[in-house]
């Protein structure tokens, strides 16, 4: 019989570099599929490029799901503006042209109407017992004019007026507001009456980060529910 040949290390490790090791043909085919997953979600973060049917269509799109003041949208549309010039080389001047066209045409067709968006949202915020100049800051922030601000406050002070109850015609509806607002978080006469004592100035301090003055939080902390049903009458009937 013959022997066989002892195998040295550098027969063993000659041998071994053509074989493959373990599961290396899935391993690659691993890679492979996870290369491929990077390449497709960095091809879906790639920006969108600009061009004038696309800013309408973004617009619409937007319009459709949410309310948006005029300065919103055109914030919106600037960012992708941006992105498309850095990523295509979009010409910034033409794009702007092609934005102020859309935004035009928005208005023209009601999609955009400042005036009726700062009367909405000042609505919203008032039935959440959001106080008169917290409503106004925020108009402002989303690019309102001043005058608009104005005249939205003041058509809201008129609705809270004529929808109270005789009992508290007159009364300043920031007052309303923080009654409000003491019944959404279940503030002083909201709460249980054993813990009502106790969190007495926390209630008070909550009041007064929303915007609300001393006298104000005290009437509304230190009220009975029954008092404070009429006033409430100025939120829950606009």
């Amino acid at each position: 019989m013959t022997q066989k040949q002892r195998q040295g290390p550098e027969t063993l490790e000659s041998d071994g570099e053509n074989k493959p090791v373990g599961n290396a043909r899935f391993s690659t085919s691993n890679r492979k599929n996870t290369q491929n997953a990077k390449d497709k979600q960095r091809e879906a973060n790639r920006p969108r490029r600009v061009t004038r049917d696309y800013l309408m269509n973004y617009a619409t799109w937007y319009l459709e799901r949410f309310a948006a003041s005029r300065a919103r949208l055109e914030k919106l549309m600037r960012g992708k503006i941006r992105l498309s010039a850095a990523e295509y080389g979009t010409d910034p001047e033409e794009a702007e042209n092609w934005m102020k066209s859309v935004l035009a045409a928005c208005e023209q067709a009601g999609f955009i109407n400042d005036d009726a968006y700062a009367k909405g949202r000042a609505r919203s915020l008032f039935r959440k017992g959001k106080a008169m100049r917290v409503i106004a800051a925020d108009l402002s922030s989303r690019g309102i004019a001043s005058d608009q601000i104005d005249t939205a406050l003041k058509d809201l002070k008129a609705e809270a007026e004529q929808a109270a109850y005789d009992e508290v015609r007159g009364t300043d509806p920031n007052i309303a507001a923080a009654a409000a607002y003491a019944r959404r978080r279940r503030l002083g006469p909201w709460r249980r009456p054993d813990i009502r004592d106790e969190k007495r100035e926390k209630d008070m301090a909550a009041l007064a980060r929303q915007g609300f003055g001393y006298d104000t939080a005290t009437r509304i902390i230190n009220s009975d529910l029954d008092e404070l049903n009429d006033l409430l009458s100025m939120i829950d009937g606009i």
